[in-house]
């Protein structure tokens, strides 16, 4: 039986991805700021602020996933973030999971362009893009066994789980229809079967519906 972490396990994501694992038979240790926002059933509950966690706390599970969100208007701590969380795992052989953003893929093979290059700076989510996409050099570059999940270009959080999905390398693909979508039920399974079957460990990844 695996055990992980759901660090953020109270928002959309990290909910979905808990109950998910859950029904998989893992053990499932939610680590959220508030315990009264979190709405699954899990195995136990940390209530710490992420930047509070320590080595000790991340010890003992074969996976952690990150599923954080900075608050609007404080983008610049998804790279804290990063800072603090590959640090209190440097030397560990724990798993790290991030859920990032799609504006990190790369474009092309070239790998010299990323998605949020191509999008303005005007954009009202600008920042949360930009922010995750150097945060995401950050796990790429630490000491420590990451892997990236960049998901489609749309993350549908009310998407049905439909259960036919590709996972792609970390250039930016589309489906035969030229969608960029997943729902956040699809992401969450994906998310419990690469930790099921150990599968793309440092890695950066994406994901599209089918």
């Amino acid at each position: 039986m695996k055990k992980i972490a759901v660090i953020a396990a109270s928002g959309k994501a990290g909910s979905l991805i808990a109950e998910k694992a859950m029904t998989k038979g893992f053990e499932v240790v939610a680590i959220v700021r508030n315990k009264a926002r979190l709405k699954v059933a899990v195995t136990e509950v940390i209530e710490k602020n992420i930047f509070d966690l320590t080595s000790e706390d991340l010890s003992g599970f074969d996976a952690v996933v990150l599923a954080y969100r900075a608050p609007e208007g404080n983008e610049a701590e998804y790279s804290k973030v990063a800072h603090h969380v590959t640090e209190i795992l440097s030397g560990s052989t724990t798993r790290l999971i991030v859920v990032g953003g799609a504006g990190s893929l790369y474009l092309d093979e070239s790998r010299t362009r990323r998605l949020v290059d191509e999008l303005s700076k005007d954009l009202p989510y600008y920042p949360t893009i930009a922010e995750m996409g150097k945060a995401s050099l950050i796990y790429k570059n630490s000491n420590v066994n990451v892997t990236f999940f960049s998901p489609a270009d749309f993350f549908d959080p009310d998407g049905a789980e439909t259960g036919s999905y590709t996972i792609t390398s970390d250039i930016f693909e589309k489906n035969k229809s030229g969608k960029s979508r997943v729902s956040y039920a699809d992401y969450a399974d994906a998310v419990v079967n690469m930790i099921d079957k150990g599968t793309h460990q440092n890695e950066h990844i994406g994901i599209y519906e089918n």
